[in-house]
């Protein structure tokens, strides 16, 4: 990548940066301890050389790493980045232990092994209707028949651990997951932020968004999908792709 081609993308995250905040272009360069006309300098191209110090203060005042302000577009990466730095103490190092778990796993395969394997949660709190995860127990499982069928959009699995959602889900099932949003007549499992509690529902795209029970176990949810208040109170968190049957016995 050329340095013309940088300094323009760092030109343009500074601005959106600048408009995000409301500030003036006077107080975006007081907190990036720059002169008004400095900053117009690089905003304007006249400058195709930036300072170091101006990168870090651009990124103190954001909370973002210095390489974002070169990227073309937000990427997966930057997302993910930005979410961990809003976690709580707690949760960082939850999805730390997670992340050593990942990384311990690959040392384990041999270098010639094809890593088609995805992580398998098991909650171990309460898993009927409006489930609570006190926590969740991870092992390995290996997909490589499920891989040839489903492809990239298999992401993870979960365990069944009650009969509660029988015939369709018995004990010790495991759900195959995409980490997609459900469409019509999927089955989708969705949080709701203010109770923490987690559903397995069919998703039903009516004039209303309907979370329908699975197997009339549990109540319906109405979602008004025209009112981004009502959907903001639901993380969607994936969709079932298929079901593996285990042995209950």
């Amino acid at each position: 990548m050329k340095k013309q081609e940088l300094t323009a993308r760092f030109v343009e995250h500074l601005e959106r940066e600048r408009i995000i905040a409301g500030l003036t272009q006077t107080q975006m360069a007081q907190h990036l301890e720059l002169s008004l006309s400095g900053y117009k300098k690089i905003i304007s191209g006249e400058t195709a050389r930036i300072d170091l110090y101006t990168a870090y203060r651009l990124g103190q005042f954001t909370g973002k790493d210095i390489p974002e302000f070169f990227e073309e577009r937000d990427s997966e990466l930057t997302h993910a980045t930005r979410k961990l730095r809003q976690l709580s103490p707690l949760q960082f190092n939850f999805v730390s232990a997670v992340i050593n778990f990942e990384t311990a796993f690959l040392d384990y395969l041999s270098p010639d092994a094809s890593p088609d394997y995805i992580t398998l949660l098991t909650p171990t709190g309460n898993l009927h209707d409006g489930m609570i995860w006190d926590t969740v127990h991870m092992e390995k499982l290996n997909v490589s028949h499920y891989r040839r069928i489903l492809g990239a959009q298999l992401h993870c699995a979960i365990r069944i651990t009650s009969n509660h959602l029988h015939p369709a889900y018995n004990i010790n099932d495991i759900l195959l997951i995409s980490k997609t949003a459900p469409r019509d007549g999927d089955i989708g499992i969705f949080i709701h932020k203010e109770t923490h509690c987690c559903y397995l529902r069919k998703f039903r795209q009516t004039s209303l968004w309907i979370l329908e029970p699975v197997n009339h176990y549990g109540i319906s949810f109405e979602i008004d999908c025209t009112d981004n208040g009502e959907i903001d109170k639901w993380i969607v968190f994936g969709k079932v792709l298929t079901k593996m049957r285990r042995d209950n016995g």
